[in-house]
């Protein structure tokens, strides 16, 4: 199945951090090329074809097997890493992931939103997590936001032994909330980190526009979010030659986004 027209591999990507999820993986990925996160999905082709030209949150429990090509494709990733990223893979061991992924099969994308016991657009989070594990690159970028946290029956990390948090500790509000069933809220923001509130100060009315993220800091660990990107070792970023080989600390290909990308590391 080839490409859809007009979709190229970038030139710089990252590679998935354990659990995470798919939504989490894009801001990570869009924070990193300096693009908002529908820019992102529109280059990876995760946006609709229609007027709005959104992406849906359903999104994040299943892709169709074009929208896995097509992401793995321009992401530079395998595809068993990108439904990974998803809900579909959990299914099997949790009954309201499999009706979710079973309406959205069937063409229900905003059925999900019906089931209590699943976080559609929003999630808990464990704020050690999302502060990164020290490396270089999730210092720059933060840690993952990990795809069980949207699941109600999970509560608490293990890995920190914390209990997850889920307002935001600035403008308690739940993080990332986003009343209009789409993948990322504030979808056309850019420049928030991965790791910071992207719940609106203001408060959400159907029929006007969102207002700006919060953008306070939900790790414990202060993160440093400005400046360019340092190098980084192959085992947390892909960077890749003319001609499309992987190279350790190479620069942009032609085939990035955004002449700015380019910049930000030549």
């Amino acid at each position: 199945m080839a490409m859809s027209s007009g979709l190229r591999p970038f030139g710089l990507s990252l590679d998935p951090l354990k659990g995470e999820s798919l939504t989490g993986f894009a801001l990570r990925l869009a924070h990193r090329l300096h693009i908002s996160p529908h820019e992102l999905a529109r280059l990876t082709g995760l946006t609709e074809q229609d007027r709005l030209g959104r992406a849906r949150a359903s999104l994040s429990t299943r892709l169709t097997p074009a929208e896995i090509k097509n992401f793995a494709a321009t992401t530079r990733l395998d595809p068993r890493e990108v439904r990974a990223m998803t809900l579909e893979p959990l299914a099997s061991r949790y009954p309201p992931a499999a009706r979710s992924v079973a309406n959205v099969r069937a063409g229900k994308v905003y059925s999900m939103h019906t089931d209590g016991w699943l976080f559609a657009t929003t999630a808990r989070y464990c704020p050690r997590c999302l502060a990164g594990d020290g490396s270089d690159i999730q210092s720059v970028h933060g840690g993952p936001w990990q795809i069980l946290w949207r699941l109600p029956v999970v509560f608490a990390c293990p890995l920190h032994e914390v209990f997850l948090e889920h307002l935001c500790p600035h403008c308690h509000k739940p993080v990332n909330f986003s009343s209009r069933a789409q993948l990322f809220p504030r979808p056309a923001a850019s420049g928030v980190h991965p790791a910071h509130c992207r719940s609106s100060t203001d408060q959400d009315i159907p029929t006007s526009r969102p207002g700006a993220p919060c953008g306070a800091p939900l790790a414990h660990d202060p993160l440093t979010i400005t400046g360019p990107a340092p190098p980084c070792s192959r085992s947390s970023t892909r960077s890749f030659d003319y001609s499309g080989r992987a190279v350790r600390n190479s620069r942009h290909s032609s085939t990035s986004p955004s002449s700015s990308c380019s910049r930000a590391w030549s």
